[in-house]
C-alpha cells in the first residue's frame, strides 16, 4: 500500500459532519416528538450521510489493513531480537557440564521412592524419566545434552506392583525401559525393585537388569519374589562397580539365597543393609564391608540371631542392628552365644521386658575396638530394661576405659546411680547423649545424675574429658543442678588441643510446660558471647 495513500486516509473526514447547533436541534426535536417545518433537508441528510458512511467504510479498511501490516511486522521484528538476545542468554552459552548440573537438580526425588501410594502414570514417568524428556523439549540443544549424558539415566525404581495400575501395558513399559536403560550406556546403575513372579512382564524385566549387571553401583532387592537363580544369569564377577547392596528377604523361611556367592565378587561392594533372617543373607565378602545394618524380620524365631552376624564384622566402622528380644523366655533358657567383634561404631535398637535378658545380652558380647557404642528402643516397643553389672563386665572385657569416646542411650530405663556407675569406667568418654524413656514417663536424667557429671579438679571427676553433652529429658531436675554442671564443664581445661568450647544441647518433651529461666539463659548466653558454650535449646516429640 502506497504510503502517501495511508497519510491521506488518515487526514479524510467529510463535509456533512453536523455541527454542534445541528445536535442541539435534533436532540430537541427528539425530546418533543415534532416534525420540523422543512422535513426535506433532514431526508437529504440521511441520504448524504449513507454515502458518506461508505467513504468512511473504505479509508477504514484501508487503514486497518495498514496496521495489520505494522503489528505483523513488529511482532516478527520483536520475535527476531528476542531470538538474538536468547542466544547471547547466559543459559544458552552455559558448558555442557554445567548445563547437566542444572538438569541433576530438577531430579524428583520423591517419585523415585517406594511407595504404596505410586500411581501407574507415576510409575510411568519413573520408568521413562519425564522430567528429563520435559527438559529435552525446551530445544534442540537442550535434547542433545540430556540424551548425551549417561549420567542422566542412571537412577532406576521399577515397581511391578504399579504396572497393573499403567494404562500402557507391560510389553510398551519393557520397551520404554529398555530404552531408557540403554541410554545410560556404561554408566554405573543405581537400581531399585520390586518384582514378584506373579507380575506380569517381571521376567523380562529382570532380564534387563541384569544385563546391566556390570553397571550396578547401589542395589537395592526391596522385595523380590523369586528364587535367586535370575541372578546367575550376571555371572560371577560380573559386579565389578557395586558398592552398595540392599536386601530384603521375601518370605520367612526362604533361606534359598544363602548359597548366593555373585556378591562374594563383588571388589568394591562396601555397604550393606539387610532385613531378614540371618540364614536369608547371601554370601558377602566380610572382609571389605565397612558399614552394615540389619533390621529384624517380625519372626519369633530371629530373636537374637542377628548377633551372629558381628561375627563377621571384622573391619566394619559402622554396624547398625535392630533387635526384638521380648520374648520372655529369653531370660530363663541359655543362649550359649559367645560374639567378639572388631565393629568401631556400633548402633543397636533393641526391646527388652526385664534386665535378665539386657544382661545375657550384654554377656554374649566383647567389643574391644568399638570406639561409637549407641543404644536405642527399637520402633515403638518398650524401653530396654538397663543391666549395670552385666554392661560394667562387657566394658571390662572389651577396654572400654581406653577404647569407648561415644556414648547414647536413647530412652533406655536405668537408674541414675546405676549409670553414674557405668560411667565411672569410661574415663576416655569425649561425647555423651542421654534420655528420658517419654513413652513411659520414666525419668533418668535427674539432679543426682546431673551432680555426679559437675567436674572438680581432683582426680575423682567422671568423664573428665567430655566436650558434647546432649539431653533429650522430661524436665523433672533442677535447672540450678544443670547449670553447675555447664558452667563447671566450660571452665575445665579438657586437655585437648583442639575443643575451644563445650557444647550442649536440651531437648524438652513437647507437652512439657516448664522452661529454662531467664537469668539461667543469660548466663548461657554470657559463657556463648566468650566462645566458652555453645549451647541449642529445642523440642522433641
Amino acid at each position: 500500500m502506497n504510503p502517501q495513500t495511508n497519510i491521506a486516509s488518515i487526514g479524510f473526514t467529510s463535509p456533512s459532519l453536523p455541527n454542534s447547533a445541528q445536535l442541539e436541534t435534533l436532540r430537541d426535536l427528539t425530546r418533543s416528538c415534532a416534525l420540523p417545518p422543512d422535513t426535506g433537508a433532514l431526508q437529504a441528510t440521511i441520504t448524504v450521510a449513507t454515502s458518506e458512511i461508505g467513504r468512511y467504510d473504505i479509508e477504514i479498511e484501508k487503514i486497518q489493513a495498514e496496521l495489520d501490516r505494522l503489528v505483523s511486522e513488529r511482532n516478527l521484528l520483536s520475535s527476531y531480537a528476542n531470538g538474538c538476545r536468547s542466544v547471547l542468554s547466559a543459559p544458552y552459552r552455559l558448558p555442557d557440564d554445567v548445563l547437566v548440573e542444572i538438569f541433576d537438580r530438577c531430579f524428583p526425588e520423591d517419585l523415585y521412592v517406594m511407595s504404596s501410594k505410586t500411581t501407574g502414570q507415576q510409575e510411568l514417568d519413573r520408568i521413562t524419566h519425564r522430567y528429563i524428556l520435559d527438559l529435552a523439549h525446551v530445544c534442540s540443544r537442550w535434547y542433545h545434552v540430556a540424551m548425551a549424558t549417561p549420567r542422566l539415566w542412571s537412577m532406576f525404581v521399577v515397581d511391578a506392583e504399579c504396572w497393573k495400575r499403567c494404562k500402557a501395558p507391560a510389553s510398551t513399559l519393557l520397551a520404554l525401559l529398555e530404552s531408557a536403560l540403554d541410554r545410560g550406556k556404561n554408566h554405573p546403575l543405581d537400581v531399585t525393585l520390586r518384582v514378584g513372579s506373579y507380575h506380569d512382564g517381571a521376567d523380562d524385566a529382570l532380564e534387563l537388569f541384569v544385563k546391566h549387571a556390570h553397571r550396578w553401583r547401589e542395589l537395592d532387592l526391596y522385595s523380590i519374589g523369586y528364587p535367586p537363580e535370575w541372578l546367575s544369569a550376571a555371572g560371577t564377577g560380573s559386579l565389578d562397580c557395586l558398592e552398595q547392596l540392599f536386601f530384603r528377604a521375601m518370605r520367612k523361611n526362604d533361606n534359598s539365597w544363602e548359597d548366593v556367592e555373585i556378591f562374594q565378587h563383588a571388589p568394591r561392594l562396601t555397604k550393606v543393609e539387610f532385613k531378614g533372617l540371618p540364614a536369608s543373607l547371601p554370601k558377602l565378602p566380610w572382609a571389605q564391608i565397612k558399614a552394615c545394618t540389619h533390621f529384624f524380620a517380625r519372626d519369633y524365631r530371629c530373636r537374637y540371631q542377628p548377633l551372629t552376624i558381628l561375627r563377621n564384622a571384622a573391619n566394619h566402622s559402622l554396624y547398625k542392628l535392630v533387635l526384638d528380644l521380648r520374648d520372655r523366655s529369653l531370660a530363663t533358657e541359655s543362649w550359649d552365644l559367645e560374639i567378639s567383634s572388631e565393629v568401631e561404631d556400633l548402633q543397636i535398637w533393641f526391646s527388652t521386658y526385664n534386665s535378665v535378658v539386657t544382661g545375657k545380652f550384654f554377656d554374649c558380647l566383647t567389643l574391644p575396638r568399638v570406639q561409637e557404642l549407641a543404644l536405642h528402643v527399637a520402633h515403638d516397643f518398650p524401653a530396654p530394661v538397663w543391666a549395670c553389672d552385666n554392661f560394667l563386665a562387657l566394658a571390662e572385657r572389651s577396654g572400654f576405659s581406653s577404647s569407648l569416646f561415644t556414648l547414647t542411650l536413647h530412652q533406655v530405663r536405668v537408674t541414675d546411680t546405676d549409670l553414674l556407675r557405668c560411667l565411672e569406667v569410661l574415663p576416655r568418654l569425649t561425647w555423651l547423649e542421654i534420655s528420658d524413656c517419654s513413652t513411659e514417663g520414666v525419668v533418668v536424667i535427674t539432679d543426682t545424675l546431673l551432680q555426679g557429671l559437675i567436674y572438680n579438679s581432683d582426680l575423682s571427676a567422671l568423664v573428665p574429658r567430655l566436650e558434647y553433652l546432649q539431653l533429650a529429658s522430661l524436665f523433672e531436675f533442677s535447672e540450678e543442678s544443670y547449670l553447675d554442671l555447664v558452667v563447671s564443664r566450660v571452665e575445665t581445661p579438657h586437655n585437648l588441643e583442639n575443643v575451644e568450647a563445650f557444647e550442649t544441647r536440651l531437648s524438652l518433651r513437647d507437652e512439657c510446660d516448664r522452661k529454662l529461666s531467664p537469668p539461667v539463659l543469660q548466663k548461657f548466653s554470657e559463657l556463648e558471647s566468650q566462645n566458652k558454650l555453645v549451647f541449642v535449646l529445642n523440642r522433641w516429640g
